[in-house]
């Protein structure tokens, strides 16, 4: 009655981790969307703390120079391997 596509892979389907990871929010802090990065805010003289940020692809391309300037950490949410950290601070050099 009902048959298996023959054409789908027979392997576990490669998910992006803002999809599938449970500590992944499926909302950006900035919009609904969901988030691209984890942005680590450093501590400054008013917060003691770092400060996760999570940002969508448009808020994040928005607020790089700003992120740059904080010196803020950056990993990008995907399952191709660890997350790459410091992206912002790559793409000023």
């Amino acid at each position: 009655m009902f048959r298996k596509n023959p054409h789908e892979s027979e392997g576990p389907q490669v998910e992006h981790l803002r999809f599938t990871d449970p500590s992944v929010p499926s909302r950006s802090c900035c919009c609904p969307a969901r988030p691209v990065v984890k942005v680590i805010m450093p501590p400054a003289a008013r917060q003691a703390r770092p400060v996760d940020l999570w940002l969508c692809g448009h808020h994040y391309r928005a607020s790089l120079a700003a992120l740059l300037a904080a010196g803020a950490t950056v990993e990008e949410l995907t399952t191709d391997g660890p997350p790459q950290a410091d992206h912002a601070t790559a793409a000023a050099a």
